[in-house]
């Protein structure tokens, strides 16, 4: 059984925590700097630890024993999640769409003997998987065409 470390605990944390423990297929941990956030976590065959992936030792311990990472935290802490993938020697997943991080991500997975693969969220990731499960309804087809929308960093709420 793999053993899955996921960073993060909130909204998005949680439905991955709920999907990955509910498949019966691996040994999941989850860890948040959040004590509230772990403990809305209701799943009796996940572990949870409270740490602050800020602090770079706690970070590789915590991941320590695991196959992999899949950080469902914000983006601008991608490549420190990466950073540690790489000490300690695990397959790293993330969910960022910033362009910036995913650089930095695939520079440190350079040379790697484990798989980095940023980018597994709304797009391009489940937007992929959506398009692919579309495109086995048809017999036939010439192109597949997604788009999917940003949100603004500054919303007005104005249809412009």
């Amino acid at each position: 059984m793999d053993r899955i470390i996921l960073l993060g605990a909130g909204k998005i944390g949680a439905a991955i925590a709920e999907l990955l423990g509910a498949s019966g297929d691996f040994e999941l941990t989850v860890a948040d700097r959040d004590a509230r956030l772990l403990g809305a976590i209701h799943r009796h065959d996940v572990r949870s630890v409270r740490i602050d992936v800020e602090d770079r030792d706690a970070l590789a311990k915590a991941m320590t024993g695991h196959d992999a990472v899949v950080s469902a935290l914000p983006f601008h802490l991608n490549p420190t999640v990466a950073a540690a993938a790489r000490a300690v020697g695990l397959h790293c997943f993330d969910l960022t769409e910033d362009v910036k991080t995913t650089r930095a991500v695939r520079e440190m997975a350079d040379g790697a003997e484990t798989v980095f693969m940023p980018q597994c969220g709304l797009a391009p990731g489940f937007i992929s998987i959506a398009a692919a499960a579309l495109a086995r309804e048809f017999t036939s087809l010439d192109a597949v065409r997604m788009r999917v929308g940003a949100l603004p960093q500054f919303p007005t709420n104005a249809l412009t």
